[in-house]
């Protein structure tokens, strides 16, 4: 985990794809190395592997659930997806796109979450 600073930000073009991450609710950034988005958040809940699978709804998308048990943001090149960013989050951001980093695109799911929770009521 990495806080992004101007510094780091004025080298990640040195950083192999520097722009494929997750950002925490605390605005500190993982870059994703071998693991995929998936695995990455995976390793932040207290649960082992096998016991998440169990956890995710058959009938619900396993990025997305993750996305809303964590609180992260996923970014890549191409585009950003989470829910509503903390001030945190979308101070790092607004510094990756600004460098050039992640485009602007944002999807944020928080309605789409909002109908799963009600379907499966």
């Amino acid at each position: 985990m990495v806080k992004i600073t101007e510094e780091l930000l004025q080298k990640a073009d040195q950083i192999l794809n520097f722009s494929d991450g997750v950002i925490m609710p605390d605005g500190d950034y993982i870059l994703i190395e071998e693991k995929g988005h998936l695995q990455t958040m995976m390793e932040l809940l207290p649960y082992p592997e096998k016991e998440i699978w169990k956890m995710i709804p058959e009938n619900d998308s396993a990025l997305f659930w993750m996305i809303e048990k964590t609180g992260c943001v996923l970014t890549d090149y191409n585009s950003t997806v989470g829910m509503a960013m903390t001030p945190e989050q979308k101070e790092v951001f607004d510094a990756l796109v600004k460098h050039g980093i992640v485009s602007a695109e944002y999807f944020d799911i928080t309605k789409q979450r909002q109908k799963m929770r009600e379907q499966g009521k």
